[in-house]
């Protein structure tokens, strides 16, 4: 039997800000459409980053000051403590998608086995990708489409791994 693509799960076209959203507006737009995570793209279209509701969370959740303290004081030295207080600090105090998102994400291709994807989010404990074709943007896949597929009774295999 062939695997599903991820074009036949994903939601196409789907909702995108722009950098110079503010948090406010993205947290607005994710919630009236019941969405847990918007593409960032450029003028051209572009994938910049991905904003989620986690990206959300960490811009609204308290910055840890003592690990920064300990970090200066030499209480305490944990490799990497400065590099996760400038990334959270950043975050919190971030006022458009472009400053709290998630850059570089992780993409997968409209022709790839549903399967896979289910495997790899799984594994990274990530819930939705973009999708993308010949570099373009084309829509999302959530673990809710995956979820919905199962739910019509359409087979999804399992890898052969």
């Amino acid at each position: 039997m062939k695997s599903l693509q991820v074009e036949q799960a994903m939601t196409a076209d789907p909702i995108t800000v722009s950098a110079e959203t503010s948090v406010t507006d993205v947290a607005r737009i994710m919630v009236d459409n019941g969405i847990g995570g918007v593409p960032v793209v450029d003028d051209s279209g572009e994938i910049l980053g991905i904003v989620t509701e986690s990206d959300l969370i960490v811009h609204d959740s308290d910055v840890e000051f003592p690990s920064f303290v300990h970090f200066l004081t030499g209480y305490v030295f944990v490799p990497g403590s400065l590099h996760r207080f400038e990334e959270k600090f950043r975050r919190a105090v971030a006022n458009t998608a472009g400053q709290v998102m998630t850059e570089d994400p992780m993409t997968v291709e409209a022709d790839d086995p549903v399967e896979d994807v289910a495997t790899i989010m799984s594994k990274k404990k990530m819930k939705r990708f973009p999708v993308m074709r010949e570099g373009k943007l084309v829509g999302i896949i959530t673990m809710a489409d995956i979820v919905r597929l199962i739910s019509e009774d359409i087979p999804v295999e399992s890898p052969d791994y």
